[in-house]
């Protein structure tokens, strides 16, 4: 059973100590034998072999009780690969690993069958749910089953932006683009399907997040051009990376625990789901061109 962080800190520091003594060269000695560590008169090796069982014990932790437990050995070690790229301030690798603990999920996710049926069947259906603010200003949740509408606004609209909401609706889960399936997952496990409309900044931040770790992740494939839109968020988020290097890792723990939870309700929204009717996604009007007089100097907002 791993020793927690602090403990693991202290004994760091206490072998610090120890090495900077030199009566105490058997020591290190022993250390670099017992664990087949080079030593060139410092105790880089060593250190960095605690570190690496600090980040193990924390990628364990972060894992435990997620419930996909096939995908964990190899989430583990991108977690570990994300901590190890943190240290050394690379941030395209950072944004990489983040990535690949996010996809591993997703794949997975996505060839639930259940989630499928739901997700076809919901597209259509109103993004929002009515809840009830109580005296202390909290918000009473509300059941699947009492899934009361507070408007008309589509799911899919939502999820996609009203000019792709009728095409990518029409796609299955499993068919969708990799950042599309990461925003379905969103919605419907890390929320529920349960939005409200207080919950409309969070929703939209998160799903900003993994649009920007996505496109980071694109970085790595060469001779690819960046759109506008991918290097408005490259440029928004270089200059503070430091910053996005945890809302990066907020948006990786909200994902993991957001679908853990999903899944344990999974059968209660597919059960609310398989009893409702499919609506068709609403199209989205273009107004046509309208002709001015050719003097006409006036603009129609």
């Amino acid at each position: 059973m791993g020793q927690n962080k602090e403990q693991l800190n202290k004994l760091l520091d206490f072998i610090d100590e120890l090495a900077k003594d030199k009566d105490n060269a058997w020591f290190v000695k022993r250390l670099r034998e017992k664990y087949g560590l080079r030593y060139d008169g410092k105790i880089d090796d060593i250190y960095e072999y605690c570190i690496e069982q600090v980040i193990r014990d924390q990628a364990e932790q972060f894992y435990k009780d997620f419930p996909i437990k096939e995908l964990v050995p190899g989430l583990q070690e991108d977690f570990m690969k994300m901590e190890f790229c943190h240290r050394r301030n690379s941030f395209d690798d950072f944004s990489i690993a983040v990535y690949q603990q996010i996809e591993r999920i997703t794949n997975e996710v996505c060839s639930n069958k259940k989630l499928n049926e739901v997700v076809a069947k919901l597209m259509g259906h109103p993004a929002y749910v009515a809840s009830v603010q109580l005296s202390d200003g909290s918000w009473k949740d509300v059941a699947v089953s009492d899934r009361s509408t507070s408007s008309t606004y589509q799911i899919a609209k939502l999820l996609f932006g009203k000019e792709k909401a009728v095409e990518k609706s029409m796609s299955a889960l499993s068919a969708q683009w990799a950042v599309d399936k990461i925003y379905c997952i969103l919605y419907f496990l890390c929320y529920q399907a349960k939005l409200k409309s207080q919950e409309y900044n969070q929703f939209n931040e998160y799903k900003y997040l993994y649009k920007a770790i996505y496109q980071f992740r694109n970085l790595n494939h060469r001779g690819s051009v960046l759109t506008d839109d991918q290097k408005e968020i490259i440029d928004r988020i270089r200059p503070q990376q430091g910053v996005y290097y945890f809302k990066f890792m907020q948006a990786l723990l909200f994902y993991v625990e957001g679908v853990a939870v999903g899944l344990a309700h999974l059968d209660e929204l597919y059960n609310y789901a398989k009893d409702q009717k499919k609506i068709a996604v609403s199209p989205f009007n273009v107004l046509g061109k309208i002709d001015l007089p050719e003097k006409s100097t006036k603009r129609i907002k």
